[in-house]
């Protein structure tokens, strides 16, 4: 072997090493990511521990309408419950417009079917199946969704960096979902690609931070969640609770009756 064949070999060999240190390792990611926010439990370490959440907080909200302006509303109360392994969400929220009117809004999504509710459990209406993936894409959208999606689906996970940081992309439902982790292994920006019934084919973003241990129990998750739709900010939320595992269900519109509270 001559001396300039080794010394290629040798840089070739480097620079290899050199690629793989800079792209973490799948496996390795994904379970940092879930100790980072508190989804790894029991002696055998699994990684879908959590099945259900809840958080609640106020902010802002910002409505695109179909005359192309948007419409800005004072959230006093927002809960949003999912389950992770039906999969479905709910969210009730109480909402002001710039006419000063308060009114409530109660969003469901379970499987393939979503409705609304004039009050919780009462008097359900189907909307349009083209709501189903909206509602079905903000479970993946929170930091503890887009980990168990990645867990579950390890296969279909990707791992890279951009800016320095580590990025996770996962495929769920043919739709690649992908998360910017921060410093501390948890998911800063989650995002993806939607087909909004007015805006069409657009960028979907949650940033998520301060991160707080909410239930001391080492199970992390933001305290700020802001969504935006092709950059513009649609909600801005402040949590001021958050529970893990509780006891969340969702009834069909079958199940519920029609008036009674």
């Amino acid at each position: 072997m001559t001396l300039r064949l080794a010394l290629t070999l040798a840089a070739t060999s480097l620079f290899a090493q050199s690629c793989n240190a800079q792209v973490p390792e799948v496996g390795a990611t994904i379970e940092a990511t879930a100790l980072a926010l508190g989804t790894v439990r029991g002696v055998g370490r699994r990684l879908d521990s959590i099945n259900t959440i809840q958080f609640s907080g106020g902010g802002t909200a910002n409505v695109p309408m179909a005359d192309g302006e948007w419409r800005g509303y004072e959230i006093s109360e927002a809960t949003v419950g999912i389950s992770y392994s039906i999969p479905a969400r709910r969210l009730d929220m109480t909402r002001t417009g710039p006419d000063g009117a308060e009114e409530r809004v109660i969003r469901v999504v379970r499987g393939g079917r979503a409705w609304d509710e004039r009050l919780p459990g009462v008097d359900p209406t189907d909307v349009p199946v083209g709501a189903v993936s909206q509602r079905l894409a903000h479970i993946y959208l929170t930091p503890h969704g887009f980990i168990t999606a990645a867990a579950e689906n390890p296969d279909a996970v990707s791992v890279g960096t951009d800016g320095g940081q580590t990025t996770l992309t996962v495929e769920i439902d043919g739709t690649p979902v992908t998360a910017t982790l921060d410093e501390n292994s948890r998911p800063e920006t989650v995002e993806m690609t939607v087909d909004h019934p007015i805006l069409g084919q657009t960028q979907l973003e949650a940033e998520y931070t301060e991160y707080v241990d909410w239930p001391i129990l080492d199970v992390y998750f933001p305290s700020r969640v802001v969504h935006r739709l092709d950059g513009e900010t649609t909600l801005d939320l402040i949590v001021t609770d958050f529970y893990q595992n509780p006891y969340v269900v969702f009834p069909t519109p079958e199940q519920l009756s029609g008036s009674s509270q």
